[in-house]
């Protein structure tokens, strides 16, 4: 190996290890101002998510989500030979406002993910899902409401506040 490559290869390590250090609220900031992502403010995508093509496939994040350890996809390379492309097709993938979207999902090209809706771990998501949606699996299905949920949660600060280490805030 000749000294230029391996000098470019200790670049990428450190430079990947630095981005694995960021805070979330600064990885969106690096895709929003380097990459020219449509990600909204107060979002947190977490080192460990992987949006398609390094940060160039067409997604769109809203704003006040948290994103970690995904995957979102605006790509397709499966009919590349078939159709004798040179790029892979390309169709935006949309992510609304206020959702949360958990550890190991993979979102495919071409979904939208409506407001305030909750992708649970591992969930792989092949189709549109409406507002104020749960998740989950794979394939992913739609198992209640976000509303719902928070009520529920509400109760249960009231009863075990304990399980809640953030308190009342």
């Amino acid at each position: 190996m000749k000294i230029i490559e391996i000098l470019k290869v200790i670049k990428w390590a450190y430079n990947r290890a630095s981005f694995l250090l960021m805070d979330p609220i600064d990885v969106a900031e690096f895709y929003r101002n380097k990459k020219k992502r449509s990600i909204g403010e107060n979002t947190y995508i977490y080192p460990d998510v992987e949006l398609g093509c390094g940060g160039a496939d067409p997604i769109t994040i809203g704003r006040d989500c948290v994103l970690t350890g995904c995957t979102i996809l605006g790509h397709d390379a499966s009919t590349n030979r078939a159709l004798n492309l040179k790029y892979s097709v390309t169709i935006p993938t949309v992510i609304g406002d206020r959702c949360f979207i958990g550890k190991g999902v993979i979102i495919l090209m071409g979904v939208t993910i409506g407001n305030d809706c909750i992708i649970g771990a591992g969930s792989v998501v092949a189709r549109n899902i409406p507002d104020n949606s749960i998740v989950i699996g794979n394939p992913s299905q739609i198992v209640g409401k976000t509303s719902e949920l928070i009520t529920k949660r509400k109760k249960l600060k009231e009863i075990h506040p304990e399980y809640f280490p953030n308190g009342n805030k």
